[in-house]
């Protein structure tokens, strides 16, 4: 495969889209991307490509079903895509490729089955605080200590259109991490209350991403 099978995305453009047939899977050579679900209505990050020859895309070349999830890229990204053709080729002539393809679906499918299931039966308020996080580092703004900064009003509307989630909801449980201080307002943002802190312990505690063999 030569350089016409690399393909240069920017951040924020999208790969593929959950339902597109699929026709390639893909090989990661620089930046990252996220494979996104639908649940309920709700849109939910599982998985961030990030490793160098990490791959995604693969499910829909081995059983011909349409895209089982969204790929964005999230930073200036290359891909090496690799057709249906080279894919079936490696299968049948290595046995090592092939080999480490059905452990990583196997680990994958198990792994997505884990992650719905946490979905469906997570209460509101842990719904918003994994939102939190999740926002948090796809704006990765970092501050002295390791915590994140998010603007409130970017936070509040990512909520309310990706996750679906009431901004009465968003708004009283926002209320009740600050009187607890979870999380607080940015020094800088004490009057204008434009920013808030989102601290290590937090993201650790909510930060559920999980690996998926997507097509």
């Amino acid at each position: 495969m030569g350089q016409e099978n690399i393909h240069t995305y920017k951040n924020g453009e999208i790969i593929f889209t959950e339902g597109d047939p699929g026709e390639h899977m893909y090989v990661l050579l620089q930046g990252a991307v996220e494979l996104r679900i639908k649940v309920n209505g709700a849109e939910s990050v599982i998985k961030v490509i990030e490793e160098p020859n990490d791959f995604f895309g693969e499910m829909a070349l081995i059983d011909g079903k349409p895209r089982s999830a969204t790929a964005v890229a999230i930073k200036n990204t290359r891909l090496l895509e690799v057709n249906r053709e080279a894919f079936e080729n490696m299968i049948l002539t290595n046995g090592k490729f092939a080999l480490k393809i059905i452990k990583i679906l196997s680990e994958r499918i198990r792994q997505t089955n884990e992650h719905i299931e946490n979905l469906l039966n997570t209460n509101p308020r842990d719904r918003i605080n994994r939102g939190i996080v999740d926002y948090a580092l796809r704006v990765n703004e970092r501050i002295h200590d390791g915590s994140y900064k998010v603007r409130v009003l970017d936070l509040k509307n990512w909520l309310n259109t990706k996750l679906g989630i009431t901004l009465d909801e968003i708004d009283n449980q926002l209320f009740r991490l600050l009187k607890a201080q979870t999380i607080s307002y940015a020094p800088t943002s004490a009057q204008s209350k434009e920013c808030i802190i989102v601290p290590p312990a937090f993201v650790k505690e909510y930060d559920r991403r999980t690996s998926q063999g997507v097509r």
